[in-house]
């Protein structure tokens, strides 16, 4: 269900789901500001004994009084205290409780949908929207325990006076309520739009930063800096009209106690010159209506950030709702190695249904050998072989892995048998080992791991800092394109898989660095199917088996010595490539 057609209990009941799964941490954050609410509190009743001592005389009562709170101030101070260590990670909780939900949810996203996302789009989300959901919460619990329990104490001391003022703050409450509801409904499309301008005005700040270079040379600085302006003009256009607003929406924190007070003044001052009542009363009693104006304020400037900020909660459960997951992950056959060839049959497979990439398309690679695709580039290599992985998924085919129909395999258990290499390798934040065997369930010694970094061709590794213990991001070890492609050959002879899928791993190289590669990848394609992908000719002359695709379809197929006699369109490559 899309989330704006859903109800006001259906969204706050989704919002409200991490709590559930973090019961006791959320009785510690209530606790907390039970505490620090508690300090208001007994302010307002020392104002209360001091005055009254004031104004009795009684100086015999005074320093005991003094003594008394100084007594219960220290002592909440130190149960704040140790609740405050109790507490301190409970919102960090909620962001893992929410991140351990969706996070699960993100990776498992149907690969043809991942396609079209992209990765700027992927880090708001997780870095943004996620935390952001977690703050919420946190705040939301914050300011309605201050709320309430501000509420039920003025109350209380409204009502030891004279129940009519309880009736006069109630209807004052309901009427501020109904009003700033209704202001602010005026405000959240205006506030919708203002988002869309920042959303669009960062992902033009990460184009500056990211391409600075070609905007340099193409001599369109100010061209992008413009259009960051007229952003920032669009946004201080709808700050404006929501201004119109949100002015009288703050004043009527002001308001509602002006009015109490006024109330207040009227109503005792004959009292007062009557000797019916004491100015300790309403010095108490006035500072009481100031704490709750405090709080009062507080939660509507927390209530405007709050419809501001829950579109981007709304945001997320969009995302995840309209993107669909991957079909048969955990479903399905498990993957068993047979040695029997990859088929595919008529296979129909497009991003949309107006542009089909392949239509009809049918093809068999035989298993334990080398198989390279080469054409010219947007000709659908890449794609063939993310569907032969099970990364994307076609809406008409037939793909027959080793004797077994990949539409009723579980993806899980196949993918503990592949592994797909792209020109930029993944290598994350941590230590060169723990990049190593982050595949590996089982233990690795030293020796075995040293044999299959020499294998391929990484022993660089020992020459950096601290050899394999060296952290790759944290202190800043910068590795070659051709040391990321050595590091994760070396990861592939680790985790043994029988299916490997190469995406032109050394296009981005250069001469000394691809014959390295060349070498390590020569040792790595024993008893192996492999499936190489390469503009680059000279990869793939060894190849056991060269599949020409030219416009989607397949143009030529034979061995590199056999092409080469044939002069087809694979020997007019080859010509251009004069360095070949």
């Amino acid at each position: 269900m899309e989330i704006h057609k859903q109800g006001f209990w259906q969204k706050t009941k989704r919002f409200l789901d991490p709590i559930t799964y973090n019961k006791a941490d959320t009785c510690r954050i209530i606790s907390y500001f039970l505490i620090e609410w508690l300090f208001g509190v007994v302010f307002i009743f020392f104002i209360q004994e001091t005055t009254s001592v004031f104004e009795t005389l009684r100086q015999d009562l005074f320093f005991p009084v003094l003594v008394k709170f100084a007594l219960i101030f220290w002592f909440l101070f130190f149960l704040l205290f140790w609740v405050y260590t109790w507490w301190t990670m409970t919102y960090n909780r909620y962001r893992k409780s929410i991140e351990n939900k969706y996070l699960t949810q993100y990776v498992t996203f149907d690969m043809n949908m991942q396609e079209k996302i992209g990765t700027w789009k992927s880090v708001a989300i997780i870095s943004k929207w996620i935390k952001m959901w977690a703050w919420l919460i946190d705040r939301l619990l914050m300011e309605w325990v201050n709320v309430f329990l501000s509420l039920f104490i003025t109350i209380y001391l409204l009502f030891q006076v004279h129940s009519f003022l309880v009736w006069a703050l109630v209807i004052l409450l309901i009427i501020t309520i109904f009003l700033g509801l209704f202001l602010n409904w005026f405000v959240v499309e205006l506030r919708r739009n203002r988002i869309e301008l920042d959303n669009i005005w960062s992902k033009n700040m990460v184009k500056i930063i990211m391409a600075k270079n070609e905007i340099l040379q193409s001599k369109k600085i100010s061209t992008e800096i413009g259009k960051l302006a007229e952003l920032h003009e669009g946004q201080i256009y709808y700050n404006q009209k929501m201004s119109v607003y949100m002015v009288p929406f703050f004043a009527l924190g002001p308001i509602i106690v002006i009015v109490l007070l006024y109330i207040i003044f009227i109503y005792f001052w004959q009292l007062y010159f009557a000797w019916d009542i004491s100015i300790s009363v309403i010095v108490w009693l006035s500072w009481a209506i100031i704490m709750m104006q405090n709080v009062f304020m507080n939660t509507l400037d927390f209530l405007k950030n709050f419809t501001k900020e829950f579109a981007e909660v709304q945001n997320l459960w969009d995302f995840f709702d309209s993107t669909p997951q991957i079909v048969g992950y955990e479903e399905g056959n498990t993957f068993e190695h047979k040695k029997w060839k990859i088929q595919i049959k008529n296979l129909s497979f497009g991003y949309d249904d107006e542009n089909l990439v392949f239509k009809d398309f049918s093809l068999k690679i035989l298993w334990e050998k080398v198989t390279a695709f080469v054409g010219p580039s947007w000709w659908g290599k890449s794609t063939l072989v993310k569907l032969i992985a099970g990364y994307i998924r076609a809406s008409s085919w037939e793909i027959m892995v080793d004797g077994q129909k990949l539409s009723e395999t579980s993806l899980k258990s196949y993918y503990k048998d592949i592994w797909y290499l792209t020109q930029e390798p993944s290598v994350f934040d941590g230590s060169v080992r723990e990049n190593l065997l982050y595949a590996v369930k089982e233990n690795v010694d030293e020796s075995k791991l040293r044999e299959i970094i020499t294998q391929a061709h990484a022993d660089f590794i020992y020459e950096l800092p601290e050899g394999l213990d060296t952290q790759i991001g944290e202190r800043w070890v910068k590795l070659s394109g051709g040391q990321k492609q050595r590091l994760a050959i070396a990861k592939i002879f680790l985790k043994n898989p029988k299916i490997i899928i190469l995406d032109e791993p050394t296009s981005a190289l250069d001469s000394i660095s691809e014959k390295k590669i060349t070498q390590a990848m020569h040792n790595l394609f024993q008893e192996r199917t492999v499936l190489v992908i390469a503009h680059r000719l000279q990869t793939v002359k060894h190849a056991d088996d060269i599949v020409v695709i030219q416009n989607w379809e397949l143009l030529e197929r034979w061995t590199h010595k056999e092409l080469v006699k044939q002069k087809w369109f694979y020997k007019e490559m080859l010509d251009l490539q004069s360095w070949f």
